[in-house]
Formats: C-alpha cells, structure tokens, sequence
C-alpha cells in the first residue's frame, strides 16, 4: 500500500466489491481478450517476484521462432480496474503483503498460509471462461525461491489451464449445435470446431478428415488406422504426417531447417507422442507452425495422428496455434 490513508480506503472497497462479487451465483461478463494474453496482479514493492514470474511467462518457445508464451500486462489490485476480465490472471505476492494475499484468501480458503508456497488454479473468478492462477507464500524470499526453482512448471501448469478451458467451451458449444453426435456416428470420433471451418473428407477407407478456416489459414486435419501402441511413435508421426501433407496439403513438407521437437506427453489421458515444428512449401511459397499428436485409442484398436497447422504471415503465432491447440483436446472417441 502507498500509504494507511486514501490507498488503505481504496483496497477497502476493493475488496469488499470483490467479496460480494464472489458471494453472488457467479460472474455475468465473459472474459475478452486473446488465448496469450496474461495479466499479473501483485503486490505494491514487489519488484523482484514480477521479474521472476515475467522471466517464466515470457520463455521463448523455440518452435514457434521464440515467441514468448504470454503477452503480460502487469498491475496492482488498486490500478486494475476493468482488466480482471481478461482470460488468464496470476496473482503474484505474500500472505501479508496486502491484496494479493486478501484475495487469495477469499479464491482459495482451503490454503494453508504456513504451507510452501505452490501454483493453485480455479476458474470464472471475474468473468466467464476465465483461468485464474496464485502464487502466496509467507514472504518474498519463499515466493521468490519458488519461482527460481519452478517458473517453467508454472508457466506449463498456467498453459495446460488455458488450453482445457478453451476446449470446454468449444466443446460445449459443439455438442449444443449437434454437430459432435453427428461426427462421432460418422466416424467413430468427434472434434469441436469453432464457427468458420470448413469440412472436407475423402474415401471411407482412406481415415482422413480435413477442417480448414482462412484469414488467417488455418488447418486442423484427423487420420486413423488400425494399429498397435508400438505405431505411437516419433518416426512413424513423423513420416505419416509427410506422407498426408504431400498429398493433401497442397505438397507441404516438414522444414528441418528450423527447430523440430518430439515429446511422449499425456493427450487427453491417453500416451501420446507429440511433435512441434514448422512446415514449407517451396511451390506456394509458404509456412507455418504445426503440431501433431500421434497416438492409439484401445477401445476402437487405433492409431490416430491429429494435427493443427496454420499460415499466418506478418502475425503473432502464439495464440492462434493455442487455439487449434485447443480443437484437437476436444478429440473423443467412439459412438
């Protein structure tokens, strides 16, 4: 706090606002704003725990050419206004330091203030559709320690938040419409696009599915075969996905000039390989981001590689490959 006179008076009524906001039946406003944009709440003097978490969130992601994995705005409870309606809020401080630990108190009342200090997570605190992330602990020193030690998780825990609520509500919203039913009678599996897609198949015996959006492009595409856990593989995501670009993707290949990485992760409870990296078309003159996830569903014995590519020349990629990331986690299979 600036001082125990007017700024005491203000953080007073701040939350006392906030307080009767979260004692109502929810938020009316749905949360604006772009799937990177973040905004950091903390406390007043706390210059040193804004560097560190700012450090974490703004890691280059080498995939996409070193864009940062959030756009930050950063700002105290008292300057914060209207912005605590944006998509992905992190409350950054100290249990005593001021609103910081008195909002945390009122999100999360099951938190032990003696406890390490540690990244929680809940959702629709302001706004609808809304992430909502604390670091509190005890003092500077202990919240600093942590975010030396763990930023990365952090900063992957605040990522995974954002992408499954995103593919909530595209979910939601597809199954509302029909269209998730009517995919999964189809073929045996479902996805949820937005609005705009445009819907292409091919032979019945080829397991192909293409949904393309333009302005900017982009390319959400489903494959399956029949197949074993010992297809889910680097190599074999890899060459398939060669093999469909070149065929249905107007001849894209892979660019292995730029950084090309291969992960085993969790895909929606399944292991799964996931490959990120950059595509080209020497014809076309074009390329783009991708991202492909390779992995064999067991009740329907297949293997599956979905992937999300985009064209976006002159924009940030950031949030637009965020949000075909979010399509393909609202994948399920069977009828």
């Amino acid at each position: 706090m600036k001082s125990l006179g007017g700024g005491f008076a203000r953080l007073t009524a701040c939350l006392l606002a906030i307080a009767g906001l979260l004692s109502c039946s929810g938020p009316v406003v749905t949360a604006v704003g772009d799937s990177d944009d973040l905004l950091i709440i903390h406390d007043e003097d706390a210059s040193e725990l804004v560097e560190l978490v700012v450090a974490a969130m703004e890691t280059p992601c080498s995939w996409l050419l070193d864009e940062p994995a959030f756009k930050m705005t950063l700002t105290t409870f008292d300057e914060s206004g209207d912005l605590k309606n944006l998509r992905h809020v992190l409350l950054v401080g100290t249990w005593d330091g001021g609103s910081v630990g008195e909002m945390a108190r009122k999100i999360f009342p099951g938190l032990r203030e003696d406890s390490p200090p540690a990244l929680s997570l809940t959702e629709d605190v302001w706004a609808k559709r809304q992430v909502v992330g604390v670091v509190v602990g005890a003092d500077a020193d202990a919240v600093a320690a942590f975010l030396r030690e763990h930023g990365d998780q952090v900063r992957a825990e605040m990522e995974a938040a954002t992408l499954t609520r995103l593919a909530t509500s595209l979910r939601k919203a597809s199954v509302g419409a029909g269209m998730a039913q009517a995919m999964s009678e189809r073929f045996g599996w479902s996805l949820c696009p937005p609005s705009g897609y445009d819907f292409y198949t091919t032979d019945a015996g080829d397991g192909f599915v293409l949904f393309r959006r333009t302005r900017p492009d982009r390319t959400v595409f489903v494959y399956w075969t029949e197949g074993t856990p010992g297809f889910v593989s680097e190599q074999f995501a890899l060459s398939k996905r060669e093999e469909l670009a070149a065929r249905y993707l107007d001849g894209d290949s892979t660019e292995w000039k730029r950084p090309v990485e291969a992960e085993r992760v969790d895909f929606l409870g399944l292991p799964a390989v996931r490959v990120s990296g950059w595509w080209g078309n020497s014809t076309l003159v074009g390329g783009g981001p991708f991202r492909t996830y390779c992995f064999h569903e067991p009740s329907s014995e297949r293997v599956y590689l979905l992937d999300v590519s985009l064209f976006a020349p002159a924009q940030d990629k950031t949030a637009l490959m965020r949000n075909l990331d979010a399509i393909a986690h609202t994948f399920s299979a069977g009828k």
